[in-house]
């Protein structure tokens, strides 16, 4: 007797178990799905692989060097419910220079921004602005030949 498969189920060829459509592996044998197409770079993934890449110690990169400067870092705002607004940009940058507490950097779009990266600490202009170092990973280091020296 064969079972008719509903839409988004797999039969395992080995256990004759059904599985959802995208399982790579038998929930109940664990025996290998064959798949059509290769692991698309998943979210997942992606963070896993920028979790390996933060820079702890920003004055270790140079002129040229892409990061990425991930979202939820950077200075922000304290809404009156409690709620963080950041206030920074977020994106892959390439650096121009290091200065003191920060780095001054270029987007994508030509842009130059200056990415603090002192102590977290109160605005002295505002009292719901907190000024706060991004959160930043490595992209790629520059090539000696793109940085002139």
């Amino acid at each position: 007797m064969e079972t008719k498969l509903k839409r988004g189920q797999k039969l395992c060829k080995s256990c004759n178990t059904i599985n959802g459509v995208r399982s790579y592996n038998c929930k109940s044998c664990n025996s290998p799905f064959t798949m059509n197409k290769k692991r698309k770079n998943t979210p997942a993934l992606n963070a896993a692989r920028i979790n390996r890449n933060l820079i702890a110690d920003y004055t270790t990169l140079s002129k040229g060097d892409k990061i990425k400067v991930l979202k939820g870092s950077g200075p922000y705002y304290i809404a009156e419910s409690g709620e963080k607004q950041y206030l920074g940009n977020k994106g892959i940058f390439v650096v121009d220079s290091i200065l003191g507490n920060g780095i001054m950097a270029v987007s994508k779009y030509g842009a130059i921004e200056f990415l603090y990266m002192g102590r977290e600490e109160q605005s002295s202009i505002m009292d719901n602005i907190i000024r706060s170092p991004y959160k930043i990973a490595l992209v790629s280091k520059a090539n000696i030949n793109e940085t002139g020296n």
